[in-house]
């Protein structure tokens, strides 16, 4: 009988840890892929997802150096076309995007918003800038919360090389 109940004790635990053991395997990427572009010239950039099942619900809060890049505008994608969106762009170096629908979208490699950026033009060097994340909420049509991660390497500006005059 003592046996059977440190088994059965055993097996509630290994039960309960296993329920809240975090599964990193299912958390949705957000990514981003790496890019390089001119100074002074804009650059579209991606912000995809690697899979997901009925999202419904989106936020991001964006921050980068507004030194380095200026943002021009966001446009929905084919996959993102049923979602409503707004960027609030309002305050320099941050961006708050939400993206929301009745119905969630699902699929894999998913580009969910392009961000246009216009690079500054006057670098004397190469220079990188990163898109950093600060806040990340996903939901899916059945109101549930989705685990996400990102992958944001930074953006390289390449300097223009100066003309001679001959």
């Amino acid at each position: 009988m003592k046996i059977k109940l440190g088994i059965l004790k055993a097996l509630c635990i290994c039960i309960l840890a296993v329920s809240y053991w975090p599964s990193t395997g299912s958390a949705l990427v957000l990514s981003i892929p790496e890019l390089q572009v001119n100074a002074g010239q804009n650059i579209d950039v991606p912000i995809m997802i690697d899979q997901v099942e009925n999202l419904a619900g989106i936020k991001l809060v964006i921050k980068y150096d507004q030194k380095l890049i200026t943002f021009k505008n966001a446009t929905k994608t084919k996959q993102t076309t049923p979602l409503m969106h707004i960027v609030n762009d309002k305050k320099p170096g941050e961006l708050i995007i939400v993206m929301a629908g009745a119905q969630g979208i699902k699929g894999k490699k998913i580009v969910l918003l392009k961000l246009t950026f216009k690079a500054t033009a006057n670098l004397k060097k190469k220079t990188k800038v990163i898109l950093k994340i600060d806040k990340t909420e996903m939901m899916s049509d059945q109101l549930k919360y989705l685990k996400c991660t990102t992958k944001l390497p930074p953006i390289s500006i390449i300097p223009l090389k100066k003309q001679v005059n001959k």
